[in-house]
């Protein structure tokens, strides 16, 4: 079956499309002019040909992402796509249809999803559940972040986003049986025009549960909490003391951090190699779903040993003249106050200097930088590098760099030129500092962040 992807170099698209190809298909595909690694990759390394295929009639169906209407060339190649009435469906549909099973795992949130269910998929595989599974991220310990399988059982990342042909937040279209729910904060606001829709896509999904399903909620975040009186399923909370699962003692070591965790059956030690107390909440929320799906405690307790987490989030890639150079996704103010706050208690000794570029979408809005100050406490120092602006804001609501500088004060360094980002930390870093990036990615900050590691690994 040839199969032609629309937006092919996303998150979701890209392993899709590796993963079709697996199962023998032909895949094609399209996204912008220029595809960056990883994901361009990704694609070679799979024999995946992207921007030169013509549209024709022999091509038996066409799955359309959430980038398709970013660019040009896959515009166009939509219009043709129906004026030859070649099946289409959107991404979406196409994992909703053939990837999640009656036993549906939905994990959803604002923060922690794709650790979350990276590791879900990680113990069900250990358990030899076969799961389906599918997650946006790359895990480390090099296991495909696509699976499909003949199981009854499927573990998605759900994403509240609103995009391309959806016209419903993504994660509605997963029929869950179970959720896990970290918090249901408004960070979508491409997709939500206020936070009252925001809240009531979660409320949806919660409802959409069965008696005979579990909701996990975090009882630490006000707006998950807000989601329990529209569960039919019994609920199950975790991460306070009055929970049904939280953390007794953490000791942590250098390379080891121990959890004791309590159960409504007692405690359960749990080591694991992943640090900071962000990490440490998403361990014990699948712990709490999976103890409550009687997964075997001490398969629970070797498979998290075992899992070496996602790249990209908190990764420590490199350390030369001891200094540790850290990558990280890290764009909204949780998120950023979570994995500053893990560096700090765990190295709480050196000075953490941090490269922002804050190019996610929800950074170009002035209100979604409410709390960036509290956030980037635990840094000594911000660089902030160019901003990317969209003209289709209102200007009284555009963020700039006057409005970082308010928040951040004499913290912040606004150097909107590559070259000048550089020759800063060639003079300003030492031995003994953390450096951390902090970038929703993208091939020139990439570039920019190896380039500073090159400096000081020569």
């Amino acid at each position: 079956m040839h199969i032609h992807i629309l937006g092919i170099a996303g998150t979701m698209t890209a392993p899709l499309a590796v993963k079709l190809k697996q199962l023998g298909h032909q895949v094609s595909g399209s996204d912008q002019e220029k595809i960056y690694p990883p994901i361009s990759t990704i694609l070679k390394k799979a024999k995946i040909k992207t921007n030169f295929f013509e549209i024709t009639p022999d091509i038996d169906q066409c799955i359309v992402g959430s980038s398709y209407n970013s660019f040009e060339t896959t515009k166009k190649e939509f219009i043709q796509i129906k004026k030859l009435k070649i099946p289409y469906v959107s991404a979406t549909e196409y994992i909703a249809q053939n990837l999640v099973k009656k036993e549906s795992i939905v994990v959803a949130g604002s923060y922690g999803k794709t650790t979350i269910s990276s590791l879900l998929s990680w113990i069900f595989v250990k358990a030899k559940k076969n799961p389906s599974y599918m997650f946006g991220g790359e895990p480390k310990n090099k296991y495909p972040a696509i699976s499909f399988s003949s199981s009854d059982i499927s573990i998605l990342e759900g994403d509240e986003s609103i995009h391309g042909l959806d016209k419903q937040a993504k994660f509605l279209n997963y029929s869950p049986k179970y959720v896990l729910l970290t918090s249901a904060d408004w960070e979508h606001k491409d997709c939500y025009s206020s936070e009252s829709k925001n809240q009531n896509a979660f409320n949806k999904l919660v409802g959409l549960l069965p008696t005979t399903g579990v909701l996990v909620v975090n009882k630490k975040s006000l707006s998950a909490q807000k989601t329990i009186q529209f569960s039919k399923a019994p609920v199950i909370t975790y991460n306070t003391p009055q929970s049904d699962y939280f953390i007794d003692k953490i000791k942590v070591k250098e390379h080891l951090t121990t959890l004791i965790i309590n159960t409504p059956n007692g405690l359960l030690k749990i080591d694991t190699q992943l640090i900071g107390q962000f990490n440490f909440e998403n361990i014990l929320a699948a712990v709490a779903l999976c103890d409550s799906l009687k997964i075997k405690k001490s398969i629970i307790q070797k498979s998290i040993f075992t899992y070496k987490g996602v790249k990209r989030r908190l990764e420590l890639v490199a350390n030369h003249k001891n200094i540790l150079f850290f990558d990280d996704f890290a764009q909204s103010t949780t998120r950023i106050k979570s994995t500053l706050l893990a560096l700090k208690n765990h190295y709480p000794y050196r000075k953490i200097k941090v490269l922002y570029l804050a190019h996610a979408s929800f950074n170009q809005y002035k209100n979604s930088l409410t709390g960036l100050g509290e956030a980037f406490e635990p840094a000594s120092e911000i660089v902030l590098g160019p901003l990317k602006y969209n003209l289709k804001i209102n200007k009284n609501n555009r963020t700039t760099a006057n409005d970082f500088k308010t928040l951040l004060g004499s913290k912040l360094n606004y150097l909107p030129l590559k070259r000048q980002i550089i020759e800063y930390y060639r003079s300003n870093l030492m031995s003994n500092d953390i450096f951390i990036y902090m970038s929703s990615g993208g091939y020139d900050n990439n570039r920019i962040f190896k380039s500073i590691i090159n400096i000081f690994k020569n």
